[in-house]
């Protein structure tokens, strides 16, 4: 392999999709931030003030909103990478409800 290629191991297509994220760790909300891209196993997370430890493990909330309801979403997440301005979550478990949320957000345009 060529190493100067920048290898992406992502699963899933990533959505520019910016929600409002409150990080959360065992002893409460750490950090309020924004997202910069979404798939159904991830979130890049921007700005980061500090660096986040690799393999810590978080809950990302965020909330999405339809024509006729509003649902607060947790998901619990890892931390797998630290960017300059930001962090990569991995997502660990999902819920029905998150998961389905999540598709309609990425595919059907849920507004947020």
């Amino acid at each position: 392999m060529n190493p100067s290629v920048d290898f992406d191991n992502r699963w899933n297509e990533r959505q520019d999709i910016c929600l409002h994220i409150t990080l959360l760790d065992h002893s409460g909300e750490i950090l309020q931030t924004s997202s910069k891209n979404i798939s159904i196993g991830g979130i890049f997370i921007e700005p980061v003030p500090r660096q986040l430890d690799i393999g810590q493990k978080l809950e990302v909330a965020f909330s999405l909103h339809s024509a006729s309801s509003s649902q607060r979403h947790r998901l619990p997440a890892r931390v797998v990478r630290n960017h300059h301005d930001g962090a990569a979550l991995a997502f660990s478990d999902y819920d029905r409800n998150t998961l389905n949320a999540l598709r309609i957000l990425l595919y059907d345009g849920l507004t947020r």
